[in-house]
């Protein structure tokens, strides 16, 4: 193969759907993103894992969970259609240095919100107090996780925030979390809110 380079550009298209259970209605919202371009070689292309390492940060910033299959399956469509395409202009006798694919992808995610706290007062979602938050939670250094607010990896030997719940995240990540909603992200643990 004559392609050292290969220049995927993703263009992403999100429709958000958010469902009102209880009232049985949707909203929706779409969102447009810039085009992401990414520069691979074609080894990387040429291997799922490798390809699917490259492209997890992007995915990870929109919050798109990659442990899926449908995250596999969309690694797999990306480097068999380049695989394919690359194939079919090296048969045609064109040669570059660089292959520019564009792969275009529609996704819709769907939020539903039908939990008894989303409806009641007594569970509204209020800011912690910024005094609770520095005094509960606690610096510690984590082993290998991510981060359930940002998705991102917690960096083995990292510093990150422990709620007294015993959850661990980025710190920048949970203190923004708390100052909008009090509740632990993952168990629901109650932060002093007064």
């Amino acid at each position: 193969m004559a392609y050292a380079l290969v220049e995927l550009t993703i263009e992403f298209r999100l429709w958000y759907l958010y469902h009102d259970c209880l009232a049985d209605s949707y909203h929706s919202a779409n969102r447009l993103l810039p085009p992401q371009i990414f520069t691979l070689d074609f080894n990387t292309l040429n291997n799922e894992s490798r390809l699917a390492q490259a492209l997890h940060p992007f995915f990870c910033a929109l919050q798109i969970n990659t442990a899926t299959d449908n995250y596999r399956r969309l690694i797999h469509d990306l480097s068999q259609g380049g695989l394919r395409m690359s194939q079919w202009a090296f048969n045609q006798g064109f040669y570059s240095n660089v292959l520019p694919l564009i792969s275009q992808i529609d996704a819709s995610i769907v939020e539903h919100s039908s939990n008894y706290w989303f409806y009641s007062d007594e569970y509204a979602m209020i800011p912690a107090t910024e005094s609770s938050i520095n005094l509960m939670l606690n610096k510690v250094r984590v082993e290998a996780e991510d981060c359930c607010i940002c998705l991102e990896e917690l960096k083995v030997e990292s510093d990150a925030a422990q709620m007294p719940c015993a959850h661990v995240f980025h710190a920048d990540c949970i203190k923004e979390w708390l100052y909008t909603s009090h509740y632990c992200p993952i168990c629901r643990f109650e932060m002093p809110t007064y």
